[in-house]
């Protein structure tokens, strides 16, 4: 898992360095809102994953899931927070 959060993480700097025009991460870098369309986004999707939670459907949870484990690294790309910080906190409170 590490690996694939690793590679999406360096997809996300790609588009916050380069902003193609036709790429919804790079929209959540240039959008009007600034930084709170991305945290928008997933203040959304956690209140989209509780509520399929809730529902116990195992598939939309998963879906929400991987939607709130990407806006969270945009939201770190942001804020210039580094996704191997993130797995080193991780494998710390392992």
């Amino acid at each position: 898992m590490s690996d694939t959060i690793r590679e999406l993480f360096a997809v996300i700097e790609d588009r916050k360095e380069t902003l193609p025009e036709d790429s919804y991460t790079a929209d959540l870098f240039t959008h009007e809102k600034g930084e709170n369309a991305a945290l928008e986004k997933l203040g959304e999707e956690a209140t989209e994953f509780i509520l399929a939670a809730k529902d116990g459907d195992e598939e939309e949870l998963a879906h929400e899931g991987a939607d709130i484990v990407y806006h969270m690294l945009v939201v770190l790309a942001q804020n210039d927070v580094d996704a191997e910080d993130l797995l080193d906190e991780l494998e710390a409170r392992r």
